[in-house]
C-alpha cells in the first residue's frame, strides 16, 4: 500500500520525512499520507507559499494589509479603465481581422474578470471593517 510520511503543517515547506520523525523546520510529527491526501497537502503548501510571497494570482489573504488591498483595487480599476479606453481601437481591429467575435468575447471576459477581482477585494475590506465594528461593540458591552 502506498504511503509516504510528510510534514502535515501547510505553513511549512518541508515535505518528505521518516516515520516517527519530527519536522526539522516546524517540529510537527510526520504523518502518513496516501496519494490523494498527499496531492491535497502539496497543493495547500504551494498555495500558502504563494501567499507568503505575495503572488499576483492571490486576490486576498490575511497577511495583506488594507492599504495593499486598496492598491490592488486601484490597479484593477486602472486596468479596467484602460481596457474600456482601448475598445474603440479594438473595434477597428475587429473589422480588419477575420475573427472579430472571438476578440470581442475575449475582451468582454477580461473585463468581467477585472470587475470580479475588484468586487472580491472590496468585499474583503468590508468584512474587515464589519469585524472591527463587531469587536468594538463586544468590548464596549463588556465594560
Amino acid at each position: 500500500m502506498f504511503g509516504t510520511f510528510y510534514c502535515p503543517n501547510t505553513e511549512c515547506d518541508q515535505c518528505f520525512l521518516k516515520e516517527g520523525e519530527k519536522c526539522p523546520k516546524c517540529g510537527t510529527l510526520a504523518q502518513k499520507f496516501g496519494i490523494s491526501e498527499c496531492a491535497n497537502l502539496m497543493q495547500q503548501k504551494k498555495f500558502h507559499g504563494k501567499i507568503k510571497e505575495g503572488a499576483q494570482e492571490i486576490l486576498v489573504s490575511d497577511e495583506m494589509s488594507d492599504d495593499e488591498i486598496k492598491k490592488k483595487i486601484m490597479q484593477d480599476m486602472m486596468n479596467l479603465a484602460m481596457h474600456e479606453a482601448g475598445t474603440g481601437w479594438m473595434r477597428l481591429g475587429t473589422l480588419l481581422s477575420g475573427n472579430s467575435t472571438d476578440q470581442m468575447l475575449g475582451a468582454g471576459f477580461k473585463a468581467l474578470i477585472d470587475q470580479n477581482k475588484i468586487i472580491i477585494r472590496q468585499n474583503e475590506l468590508i468584512l474587515r471593517v464589519l469585524t472591527k465594528i463587531a469587536e468594538t461593540e463586544t468590548s464596549d458591552s463588556l465594560t
